[in-house]
């Protein structure tokens, strides 16, 4: 370690040789206060993980991971030591802000026994997942068998660009429209009628009853979160939602209330984030 990389650790909590990631930050660098942050963003819902890497191992141990679980109150936490990955489930948010700082901070390696050895990553669920949410998506399940066909699930680095794929197929299809967060009213609600439409025609239903568009409700001085929330607090049966693609632009899509609760399930498993599009 170079003296001025000490200096900041010791002084400043600044860790330059150690690498965190997770959906909105992937490099080396970070203030130890970014590790309470970001198990807050998931603890709130906004992130599905993170993961902190040591530049070199301790105790065997090249990596630590949170992963968000199945109660909102708690995460997993994944350690890679030997070449091998032991997961300890049901960790409260506190306790992993404690791990996860002792890790980086006194380079402490939480006790294996409270562990167990898995698979971090079920290749064959994380493609049964992605199918089936691919196929709500898009609405047809030829389709979707024909981008699973092409898509490839065996590691972080594919997943991301398979949910980057899926995104692109969405707007494609006319399923999803990316819209600038400085959008202005006319043009917004010009392409949310589009997303009623195109829901039409290819799902057969009659939506007009229940996304019907008031125009006259809308003011052109809010922002498009505030438009967003209008639809959602007055729409009965759908919603519009967004799909989180890591950018300054909303992608949206109007789904059913059953179809968002799947959706939204889904993408949590493949540590993406589906959402009723004001809260991204």
């Amino acid at each position: 370690m170079s003296f001025s990389n000490w200096i900041q650790e010791k002084l400043f909590d600044n860790y330059e040789e150690w690498h965190m990631k997770s959906p909105d930050y992937n490099r080396n660098g970070f203030n130890i206060v970014g590790i309470d942050n970001t198990l807050k963003a998931m603890e709130d819902g906004f992130f599905m993980y993170m993961e902190l890497y040591p530049p070199h191992a301790i105790d065997g141990c090249t990596a630590m991971k949170a992963r968000v679980g199945k109660t909102q109150d708690a995460v997993d936490l994944f350690l890679d030591i030997d070449g091998k990955t032991y997961r300890m489930a049901d960790v409260s948010y506190p306790d992993a802000v404690k791990m996860m700082r002792a890790f980086v901070k006194k380079r402490r390696v939480p006790d294996c026994n409270l562990c167990v050895e898995v698979a971090y990553q079920d290749i064959d669920q994380m493609r049964s997942t992605f199918t089936e949410l691919a196929t709500l998506l898009l609405g047809d399940a030829k389709q979707a068998k024909s981008f699973m066909s092409k898509a490839k699930l065996h590691s972080m680095e594919e997943l991301e660009d398979s949910w980057w794929n899926l995104y692109e197929k969405l707007l494609s299809t006319g399923r999803a429209v990316e819209l600038s967060l400085k959008i202005e009213l006319e043009d917004f609600l010009y392409h949310v009628q589009k997303l009623i439409h195109n829901k039409n025609l290819s799902t057969g239903e009659n939506l007009t009853g229940d996304v019907s568009i008031d125009t006259a409700a809308f003011d052109d001085s809010q922002c498009i979160g505030e438009w967003c929330a209008y639809f959602n607090s007055t729409w009965k049966n759908h919603k519009l939602v967004g799909m989180d693609i890591g950018t300054d632009s909303l992608v949206l899509m109007v789904l059913s209330n059953e179809e968002f609760k799947r959706a939204q399930e889904l993408a949590k498993e493949l540590l993406h984030r589906i959402d009723v599009a004001e809260r991204l």
